[in-house]
């Protein structure tokens, strides 16, 4: 029993220590730190994969790709990401708008300053 009692005391103390240093480095700003993975949570379905490059971070949930700020840790954009066997080829091109001015409703402005 004592054993036990003693083993719970050492994580009880690491939790406490590694719970100040989060807070003094939040204090501090220092960004969080993520390393390189990948999870599927079978609970509901979701997709996680987490990648860290030069500028960003790039976190993707179920195709969607979210870019943190390497060295501030904050959210710079989001993105989808190409499914595993995307081909260029197979993009499919937009349709062009016509011209505003071609809109039979549509009145120039001249705007002064």
């Amino acid at each position: 029993m004592q054993d036990g009692l003693k083993i719970s005391s050492i994580s009880w103390l690491r939790l406490r220590l590694r719970v100040l240093a989060g807070k003094l480095y939040e204090l501090a700003g220092v960004p969080g730190i993520v390393r390189d993975c990948d999870y599927t949570a079978t609970v509901c379905d979701a997709r996680i994969r987490v990648r860290a490059r030069e500028l960003f971070t790039i976190i993707t949930v179920n195709g969607l790709d979210i870019y943190f700020h390497r060295l501030t840790g904050g959210i710079d954009g989001v993105g989808l990401g190409a499914p595993p066997n995307f081909r260029a080829d197979q993009v499919l091109q937009s349709d062009q708008l016509p011209d505003p001015s071609s809109y039979p409703h549509h009145k120039p402005q001249k705007h002064s300053e």
